[in-house]
């Protein structure tokens, strides 16, 4: 029997500790939440990472001044407040003194001007670094013609944190949700460098942290008690498995295995909304899916070669036979439900049938001395995993009608992003979810400053001075207005070929709450428990 006065102690003395989960109701239980999560992750680095399934697993790990609910909208994270100047050039956030890193230290603003500086030192090699080209003298720090102190992210107090813009972004907070601009553990990196992000020396300042990853097996992650929601915090661990095989990762959703599993194959569709309909969840995300031309390359640096190919794509065979999922057509890169961006399509051809479509894409590449007896060649590297084989052979199939040969070639989704990066490649399938909603998160990816997220190193100075034009206007109808005039000169000069505006499917078990559909497709483990 406790007296009492014991129970008081320990009570208090659970509270101080911040030792939380034994004062739960589930307390009796480790309460575990099991994932498939897609790919292999390349990377758990926040300032390397580039993929959605990277992406999943680092948003339970980190967060940064600003995180995202569970409907997708921005909320405060390590920040609690901001001012900004009149011209939008300038913030001042201030920042939540009970934030920790999960070994206990403090995160102070400086952790965030570190975390800036490492993105955008040229050492780093960070792909994601032109993303922060808004920030005053990113460029020129990130292509190393000025020193990383003259950076425009300054601590000035321990918990203030001062970000200066080379022009006004009214996406800001949104975009500082994104893991490219979270903080880093400035002391775990100074004592173990490269190697700071292994499971045994990693410290997170996030709802969980890293306690073990076994390759092309699972990420496993532990609650962070240091957390400064963790009191809110349901799930003590979460697993992640990569699950590139939608028809495996079924079954083992069905037997048990996986509590949420990030896609469902294509041919199981109809009996899931059989059979399953409870389990299926969509959510309506800005995503373009394209084929990415490597301009740099014969014979695609022919703005008209690369447009015989995409007019030879039948778009509705894929998005409507073949998908079924309620998706959009793209004749565009910008999806629509941007904000302040009326959608539209310069491409004319949308308008004539696909056999009016092969007719052209023969004269074009006929004038261009492709024949029957003399087809353009080439082979499109794609993503290996989920239904894109069946994608690819059916664009395979397509081309041939218009004597194009294609060589189709998959590699895991790290190793094919890789090849684009680096421009190893003719054609490639690529994708991209917005990180905040606005146009120019799409039309940036063609700039010539964009580096190695211009896959195909595509160059018009005409597109590039718009797309500086429309960074320093701020009436959102005439910056809409010129975005528009950058799309449309994308468009005529094809270097991607759009197919459709998609949507994120998942499938979650029925005793999972707090998942909810929602634009940005984020569902932080942090907002779900089992009912």
């Amino acid at each position: 029997m406790i007296n009492n006065s014991l129970k008081i102690f320990l009570f208090l003395f659970l509270i101080l500790t911040n030792f939380t989960p034994f004062i739960y109701s589930h307390a009796t239980e480790v309460q575990v939440l099991h994932r498939g999560n897609g790919a292999e992750p390349d990377t758990l680095d926040p300032h390397l990472a580039t993929g959605a399934w990277e992406g999943n697993i680092i948003n339970d790990l980190f967060i940064g001044l600003y995180t995202k609910d569970s409907f997708g909208r921005p909320i405060e994270g390590s920040a609690i407040d901001y001012s900004k100047t009149d011209d939008g050039l300038k913030y001042i956030f201030t920042l939540r003194e009970d934030h920790y890193w999960s070994d206990g230290v403090n995160v102070v603003a400086d952790d965030f001007v570190g975390g800036f500086r490492r993105v955008l030192n040229p050492k780093t090699a960070s792909q994601y670094a032109s993303l922060l080209y808004i920030i005053k003298n990113a460029q020129e720090v990130n292509t190393g013609s000025l020193g990383i102190e003259k950076l425009g992210v300054r601590s000035i107090g321990k918990y203030e944190l001062e970000i200066e813009l080379k022009y006004p972004a009214p996406y800001l907070i949104e975009l500082l949700t994104h893991y490219t601009t979270y903080p880093i553990p400035r002391h775990i990196i100074k004592n173990y460098g490269k190697e700071w992000i292994k499971p045994k020396n990693i410290e997170t300042n996030g709802p969980y942290t890293l306690i073990g990853w076994r390759a092309h097996d699972n990420i496993h992650l532990k609650r962070n008690s240091f957390f400064y929601d963790n009191s809110n915090v349901w799930f003590d661990e979460v697993i992640y498995y990569p699950t590139e095989d939608n028809e495996s990762a079924l079954r083992r959703f069905r037997a048990g295995e996986l509590d949420i599993n990030s896609g469902y194959p294509e041919n199981k569709s109809s009996w899931l909304k059989k059979n399953m309909p409870n389990n299926i969840r969509h959510d309506n995300i800005l995503v373009v899916t394209y084929l990415i031309f490597n301009c740099q390359s014969e014979p695609f640096s022919d703005s008209l070669v690369r447009r015989a190919v995409s007019l030879s794509i039948n778009r509705d065979v894929i998005v409507n036979k073949i998908r079924n999922f309620n998706e959009t057509i793209a004749w565009s890169l910008v999806p629509k439900g941007v904000k302040n961006y009326e959608y539209s399509s310069p491409v004319a051809e949308r308008h004539l049938t696909q056999e009016e479509r092969y007719l052209k894409a023969k004269k074009i590449l006929e004038s261009k001395g492709y024949t029957m007896d003399n087809p353009l060649q080439f082979t499109l590297k794609y993503r290996n995993g989920g239904d894109q084989k069946k994608h690819m052979v059916a664009i395979q199939s397509m081309l041939n009608k218009a004597n194009i040969r294609v060589t189709l070639e998959a590699s895991e989704p790290k190793v094919l992003y890789s090849y684009l990066r680096t421009g190893d490649f003719q054609v490639g399938d690529a994708g991209w979810i917005a990180d905040y909603n606005d146009a120019s998160n799409f039309l940036f990816l063609f700039e010539t400053s964009s580096g190695p997220l211009n896959y195909g190193k595509y160059s018009n100075s005409s597109f590039d001075l718009l797309m500086k034009n429309a960074q320093n206007e701020i009436d959102t109808v005439k910056r809409s207005n010129i975005l528009k005039s950058a799309e449309k000169i994308l468009m005529e000069d094809m270097p991607l070929a759009p197919i459709l505006f998609g949507i994120n499917r998942s499938l979650v078990r029925e005793d999972i709450v707090g998942w909810e559909e929602n634009s940005s497709s984020f569902h932080g483990t942090r907002f779900l428990k089992r009912n």
